[in-house]
């Protein structure tokens, strides 16, 4: 996975991560969110809940903040960025290994998918009873970034982590980057427009909650057309085709 999330709900959860991004003010403390917080936790272990939670709290504290209130967010928007994956990046590797792992096991794969897709409708209940305008906007991110954890434990289970990886970079380096680059745009501005708008971050001017919040839409947008470009080019019939056809190059 490439996206962190961490859940906070008064004295029960602290830095439980999820491979999707943001965060639960205090006050919220709904029984649904808990339950498949700590089931995930089951899964990924304290320890390492632990340290997505530490080095996802510096991130909220530096990077998410100045983001929200930045006098000119669109020109510090890709070195905050930067800073935000440097800081998660390495406990995002083990968790990653950790539910590649699980993938291979199909009664594991569809606890985890089962899990995600839980927390993606407690936190779409959360975001809608904000009241924030543009709520649907952040539903709607959220939804894209859970599909595209579903979708890579999905074809790494169906193609094996050697299989799909090969079938990546033989097939399809260029659009594999292209995704990757709107993952991580998107995941910050779906964390940062989130956490001002359940009370992580209590400060922030309005107008960058805002932009971050309408900016999702392009983002989520290229990623959806990513996913499909490379589901197509990682069947075998429908590559073949393609490079029958002239319309890829197969790759030597």
């Amino acid at each position: 996975m490439a996206i962190a999330i961490a859940t906070y709900a008064r004295e029960y959860l602290r830095g439980v991560a999820l491979p999707v991004a943001g965060a639960i003010s205090e006050d919220v403390g709904l029984a649904e969110l808990m339950d498949v917080v700590r089931r995930f936790r089951g899964l990924i272990g304290d320890e390492l809940a632990g340290e997505l939670g530490r080095v996802f709290d510096r991130a909220l504290a530096e990077d998410v903040r100045r983001a929200l209130n930045s006098e000119n967010l669109e020109r510090l928007f890709p070195d905050l960025v930067a800073r935000f994956w440097a800081r998660i990046l390495l406990p995002l590797v083990e968790l990653s290994t950790k539910l590649f792992t699980l993938s291979t096991d199909p009664r594991a794969l569809e606890l985890v998918k089962s899990v995600e897709r839980d927390l993606g409708r407690a936190l779409a209940k959360v975001v809608r009873g904000s009241g924030y305008r543009y709520a649907d906007y952040l539903v709607y991110g959220l939804s894209v970034l859970i599909d595209r954890d579903v979708w890579i434990l999905e074809r790494t289970a169906e193609y094996g982590l050697d299989g799909v990886v090969r079938r990546f970079v033989e097939r399809g380096l260029e659009a594999l980057l292209n995704l990757a680059d709107y993952t991580i745009y998107l995941t910050f501005v779906w964390v940062s427009a989130t956490a001002a708008v359940l009370g992580l971050v209590k400060e922030f001017r309005e107008e960058n909650r805002d932009a971050l919040a309408r900016w999702r839409r392009g983002y989520a947008g290229e990623l959806e057309s990513y996913m499909d470009t490379l589901d197509i080019l990682l069947d075998d019939e429908a590559y073949s085709d393609l490079v029958e056809l002239g319309v890829v190059k197969r790759q030597a």
